[in-house]
């Protein structure tokens, strides 16, 4: 399986939101915060990045508990 780091950039795209709200899903002390969303992690000293497999699972969990409500 191919690992695949991606940029809050790309993270924002996928899920149709901002970058600054990817930034307060995993901020504790925002209103925003997802505790289920995935952690980013340092790929060096100025980037961050996501692996794009947890990013895909997040959103198939949204899926899911739309499912659950319905």
């Amino acid at each position: 399986m191919e690992l695949k780091v991606i940029r809050v950039q790309d993270v924002a795209e996928r899920l149709g939101i901002s970058a600054s709200a990817v930034w307060y899903k995993t901020n504790p002390k925002h209103r925003l915060y997802d505790p289920a969303f995935p952690r980013p992690f340092k790929v060096s000293a100025n980037v961050t990045g996501w692996l794009d497999s947890e990013i895909s699972a997040y959103i198939e969990k949204l899926a899911e508990r739309r499912k659950e409500t319905a």
